[in-house]
């Protein structure tokens, strides 16, 4: 599916008619626009984490690793910078 200017055309998934690929597109649209509404921002890893979990080349497990190992190693760097960056480095992995 299609992935332009690092946004996802959820919608296209649910017109595809495979089911298994519309459920996982309509929870990581819900996921990613939950976090939008508290004025977060996903980072475009989690995005192609998505993608790849959503076409069922990766398993909702799976992504949840990568995406916690993505967001500890990005957490450890902001730290080294000291705190302060820390807290603007802070979005959502």
């Amino acid at each position: 599916m299609s992935q332009k200017d690092g946004f996802i055309n959820f919608e296209e998934y649910s017109q595809v008619g495979e089911p298994q690929k519309a459920e996982r597109a309509y929870a990581w649209s819900t996921a990613i626009g939950l976090q939008a509404v508290d004025g977060l921002t996903v980072s475009q890893y989690l995005k192609d984490t998505a993608l790849r979990n959503i076409e069922g080349e990766i398993s909702i497990d799976e992504a949840r690793e990568l995406i916690k190992t993505e967001r500890e190693q990005f957490i450890q760097k902001c730290t080294k910078r000291g705190k302060n960056t820390l807290e603007k480095c802070n979005c959502i992995i």
